[in-house]
């Protein structure tokens, strides 16, 4: 997997997936997708990789301008991996933030720090199943519940095409969806505000 624009442009992300047992790593063409949907030049926007595994998403971002950009993976060795590899490439900084956590721990950290994203990526361990995925709902809540979400940003989440995904999780609503293979995007954003009565 490579990198695709920005400053890191073609930069190798050497992440072996047999290495790391049941990684799933997100396919280079969702990538591509993702960021042609929310832009290439992303100069200054904050970005949470909740879910990181390989952080080829996170770096993405970073090579697109975003800071901070925030990486979590609560597997250590995958954690390790994405820590090693900004070390060799000399990306390390106030811009960055790494995080071993399970994805509700961070989401409270990031909370009390009072941090709030312009665009949240949740690629979490997919449930290849029809019907509802109940994960999905229980982290748009905690987004929602933690006010992580900055006024006009977008939280994405990348998920199986047979999961079924809610129309709203508390102030937040999907706005669009979009399907590649059996992989899709799902893109919520804040529901505005009632205009007030004059």
């Amino acid at each position: 997997m490579r990198v695709i624009t920005g400053r890191l442009k073609g930069r190798t992300i050497p992440f072996n997936v047999r290495r790391f047992g049941d990684a799933s790593v997100t396919p280079d063409m969702i990538k591509e997708a993702l960021f042609s949907v929310i832009g290439g030049d992303l100069a200054g926007k904050s970005f949470l990789d909740l879910f990181s595994c390989s952080g080829q998403v996170g770096i993405e971002a970073l090579s697109r301008g975003c800071s901070p950009v925030v990486f979590n993976e609560k597997e250590r060795r995958r954690f390790d991996f994405i820590r090693g590899l900004l070390a060799d490439w000399g990306e390390q900084g106030e811009g960055i933030l790494l995080f071993n956590f399970p994805a509700s721990r961070c989401m409270r950290l990031m909370h009390s720090r009072g941090l709030r994203f312009d665009y949240i990526f949740l690629d979490p361990p997919y449930e290849k199943t029809r019907g509802e995925a109940s994960i999905y709902r229980n982290v748009l809540g905690e987004i929602e519940r933690h006010d992580l979400l900055a006024p006009g940003g977008c939280a994405i989440v990348q998920h199986y095409i047979h999961n079924k995904l809610e129309e709203t999780a508390g102030s937040l609503r999907l706005v669009d969806h979009r399907t590649y293979g059996t992989n899709a995007l799902a893109f919520y954003e804040h529901s505005p505000e009632p205009a007030s009565e004059a």
